[in-house]
């Protein structure tokens, strides 16, 4: 139940800010409101719920007595949209429609400052011709005064332990970026200590989970060019550089400015952001401002470091100088800079894209190794080593006919750690049943990687 109860989560987290990004006619935003509302029509039915109530308890959700996700994971524009309602909660009747609920998602643009009151809220939902999502009193201990409305609509809920999920922390990932993006594209602030804390539950999560966090990079449906591009960048890097003596400061610091290194294209018109073939001239040179245009906006905003503003200046700057923006001959580039120039490099040429065939990453590490000048020489040797051929969080088929999730990489770049998760009849195992091969141990020296396997990529 509980993972389809994040999936229903995740679908209403990105409405929201995919919202903040697009009209409310986009392709982009009714494909996720059709989704989350099909989705909770599904859920209520297996569950034998009326009403799928999400509440608010010091900024994390809870559902059942369970505290779903913090506020440093996940949830932070439905969190701030609660603040504003003056609520405790949200529940949703499996009679709402798609109008209700577009009407719930354009609310989330249209109201600037909190209401005064729980009333007021509801008056405003009824005055939007939404009467199947209701809103609910902030959660009062069952020691503190209650009435009977506000313990009907909590049932006795209280926290409990965090659930972790890789798909919400993912997702956290991508609603911080989008927010930032959404946040320039309306003149506001960017909440930079927001974006900070998502950067480092990242940076604890990766270290133990990289391969799963990296299943869901791979994901098409996160795919929105920009967005999903900077997470990758970022989930890449962090990576890379926990193998090095680096401070944790020092990560904590690559991994926001890895989520920010973009920023700039939320000032790229649609029309060049998402053409989907060669730009001309003009365009491109629009296309190039969007680093210059970056560090400018990271420069008004309050709380960036100076490596936020380096890595959005700098990741399109090759490491013999040469690339853009044109920097002074005496500028010295930071390490983070070079780095994340990699990992955007490699990104961008493994990514799915409607102008450009998806790239093995052995056809980009071919491409990368040969322009000349191009790479921090060192960084990319530890780059290669580090992700290897196949990519932890990748799913692969094997000489064997099984198939399975590449978990890390071996000593040699072709020989990962692969969890079988198809037996060779391609049969589907049992979680129990998953087990380890290492192929770089001897008892394994007969069984290969035979392909990757990714959305547009079979090779």
């Amino acid at each position: 139940m509980f993972d389809k109860l994040n999936n229903l989560l995740i679908l209403l987290c990105r409405a929201i800010s995919t919202r903040k990004l697009y009209f409310n006619e986009h392709p982009k935003v009714k494909g996720l409101s059709t989704g989350f509302i099909k989705n909770l029509k599904e859920f209520c039915t297996e569950t034998k719920l009326d009403t799928l109530f999400i509440g608010i308890i010091e900024g994390n959700l809870v559902f059942e007595g369970r505290n779903l996700v913090g506020p440093s994971i996940v949830g932070r524009q439905l969190v701030s949209f609660t603040e504003k309602l003056h609520c405790g909660g949200l529940s949703f009747s499996k009679e709402t429609t798609d109008n209700e609920f577009n009407a719930l998602l354009n609310l989330t643009i249209d109201l600037q400052h909190p209401v005064e009151s729980i009333k007021e809220a509801r008056d405003l939902l009824v005055s939007k011709d939404i009467y199947n999502i209701q809103i609910a009193h902030h959660y009062i201990s069952p020691t503190g005064p209650m009435t009977r409305e506000q313990k009907a609509a909590w049932h006795g809920q209280d926290t409990g332990d965090f659930l972790h999920s890789p798909t919400l922390i993912y997702q956290a990932l991508f609603d911080a970026v989008a927010q930032a993006h959404g946040d320039i594209m309306h003149g506001n602030e960017i909440d930079v200590d927001n974006t900070r804390s998502v950067s480092e539950y990242m940076l604890h999560f990766t270290r133990t989970h990289f391969s799963d966090m990296m299943q869901h990079v791979h994901y098409p449906d996160y795919d929105t060019y920009t967005v999903g591009h900077s997470v990758r960048v970022a989930a890449l890097a962090v990576f890379l550089a926990s193998s090095f003596s680096w401070s944790e400061e020092l990560l904590l610091s690559l991994g926001t400015a890895g989520l920010l290194h973009d920023v700039g294209k939320s000032m790229v018109p649609d029309e060049i952001l998402y053409k989907p073939g060669k730009l001309d001239k003009e365009q491109f040179a629009v296309m190039m401002a969007h680093s210059r245009t970056g560090a400018e906006i990271l420069m008004a905003q309050k709380n960036t470091s100076a490596i936020d503003i380096a890595a959005a200046w700098g990741h399109h700057i090759r490491h013999d100088g040469s690339g853009y923006p044109q920097q002074p001959s005496w500028a010295i580039r930071h390490p983070i800079t070079s780095l994340l120039q990699i990992c955007d490099a490699f990104e961008a040429l493994t990514a799915a894209r409607p102008y450009k065939p998806v790239l093995t990453p052995h056809m980009a590490f071919d491409i990368m190794l040969k322009d000349k000048g191009g790479f921090h020489p060192a960084l990319l040797a530890s780059f290669i080593a580090t992700i290897g051929l196949y990519p932890p969080g990748t799913t692969v088929s094997m000489s064997d006919g099984s198939r399975g999730i590449v978990m890390t990489v071996g000593p040699k770049i072709d020989r990962p750690k692969v969890r079988i998760t198809h037996s060779s009849s391609e049969t589907e195992l049992a979680p129990d049943d998953h087990y380890l091969v290492n192929l770089a141990a001897g008892e394994h020296k007969n069984l290969s990687v035979d392909k990757l396997l990714l959305a547009g990529m079979e090779v």
